[in-house]
């Protein structure tokens, strides 16, 4: 299997999704079928990401990776969290603060990596520990104060992905390739996506978010908050073992997008901000118009994988802020 098409053609449908995901939360509760693409993307396009970006994660072993840490995901949270607020208060009036302990918007990841580089120290001695972080989570969603103060929820909530991608090993992901396995993909995504259109309710999206303590969330899947989430992992796993078993193995028209993901990641929130705010958007709510946003994710993903947008933002995104880098240097953080 050519792994780095793999792994780069995964990367570029994630972060096409992930944009997507974004322009369809503005039409939820409108149409059924948005509804429930919504959910079904909410299943699996972090939990893949995440999973990928601890399969190419290492133990921290010297200072040099801790500065590394602080450069790549340290420096440009504290730089976008700046942005973003400047950005959505100055221009559109939007009640924000800058707070440096509540991550804004997408940036949680960014901060909620630098916590899971830290945790592989205690937890990558055995894969028996995806187990104790999977219980772990379980246990902090009933604790109120861990929240979305210092991406603390989403860091537990989503870690045992980052732990399980950091034990899987290359042969694992070919394995996942045979024709068998992939024809068992197929058959299980499309009952997974019937079961979501007859039975899911965009309610439950707060249990894919992770952000929030169980107590917090209005609408609960069972009775109880533990199991809830159990059932949520166990659907995620499911829905992202069916994504990586069906992702293209061969070098695709997108690949080349998968290595530029982190600047699609931070900068999409600013150009979606700002659709929301044209004829355009209203237009697709009151002629239900819907299909259109899949163009319009596919312009800004596009838009913002060209080389010139890279070489204006690299100081920014990469924290080399004296020095623009000749290539992308962050490929496999997201």
């Amino acid at each position: 299997m050519n792994r780095s098409a793999y792994f780069d053609n995964a990367k570029a449908i994630l972060i096409y999704l992930v944009v997507l995901g974004h322009l369809l939360s503005g039409y939820l509760k409108e149409n059924q079928y948005i509804d429930t693409l919504y959910l079904v993307i909410y299943l699996f396009h972090m939990p893949a990401f995440i999973l990928i970006s601890g399969h190419f994660s290492r133990t921290i072993k010297s200072r040099k990776d801790l500065v590394k840490i602080g450069k790549t995901l340290l420096l440009p949270y504290i730089i976008f969290q700046l942005l973003y607020t400047v950005y959505y208060k100055n221009v559109f009036g939007d009640n924000v603060v800058f707070e440096i302990f509540e991550p804004r918007y997408a940036l949680w990841f960014l901060l909620s990596m630098a916590i899971w580089k830290f945790l592989l120290w205690a937890f990558s001695s055995h894969k028996m520990m995806i187990l104790v972080s999977i219980a772990l989570s379980l246990l902090i969603g009933y604790i109120s104060t861990v929240n979305e103060w210092l991406s603390l929820a989403r860091t537990f909530f989503f870690f045992p992905f980052f732990l399980l991608g950091y034990h899987l090993n290359r042969e694992n992901f070919v394995k996942l390739k045979n024709k068998w396995n992939m024809c068992a993909a197929y058959i299980i995504g499309i009952m997974l996506v019937v079961f979501v259109y007859q039975f899911g309710d965009v309610r439950w999206k707060e249990w894919f978010f992770g952000r929030i303590p169980y107590g917090d969330i209005g609408y609960g899947i069972v009775d109880s908050g533990a199991l809830s989430r159990l059932a949520v992992y166990g659907v995620m796993f499911i829905a992202t073992y069916i994504f990586l078993s069906l992702v293209p193995k061969n070098v695709q028209w997108y690949t080349d997008i998968g290595g530029k993901t982190l600047a699609i990641y931070l900068l999409h929130l600013f150009i979606i901000r700002a659709f929301k705010e044209t004829a355009i958007y209203e237009w697709i709510e009151e002629t239900g118009n819907y299909i259109a946003l899949f163009g319009i994710a596919f312009f800004i993903v596009y838009l913002l994988s060209s080389k010139w947008v890279w070489k204006v933002t690299s100081p920014l995104i990469t924290g080399n802020i004296m020095n623009l880098p000749k290539k992308f240097g962050t490929r496999n953080l997201v």
